[in-house]
């Protein structure tokens, strides 16, 4: 069976459920073309943006609009209503 996950820490995230009982010990198996260091990936995305491409501006202003939105529920979740 291969699972993908998200390292956090020393905790790794699984990105899918699997049908294996808490507590079960596993081996993981480190893919070594999938670790990258921050300088590497700040690089590829820099090249990644420097190029013109086809709906760059229309993907940029649809990342601004996400995280605005996100920005905004993040708001509104921590906004005291108590006094309403």
């Amino acid at each position: 069976m291969k699972v993908k996950g998200i390292k956090r820490g020393s905790n790794i995230e699984l990105t899918e459920n699997i049908n294996i009982p808490d507590g079960t010990a596993l081996i993981i198996e480190i893919s070594d073309n999938q670790i990258v260091s921050d300088e590497e990936r700040k690089r590829k995305l820099k090249a990644f943006f420097d190029k013109d491409w086809e709906g760059k501006e229309d993907f940029i202003r649809t990342m601004t609009q996400l995280e605005e939105e996100e920005n905004i529920s993040n708001t509104l979740e921590h906004t005291d209503t108590s006094h309403i």
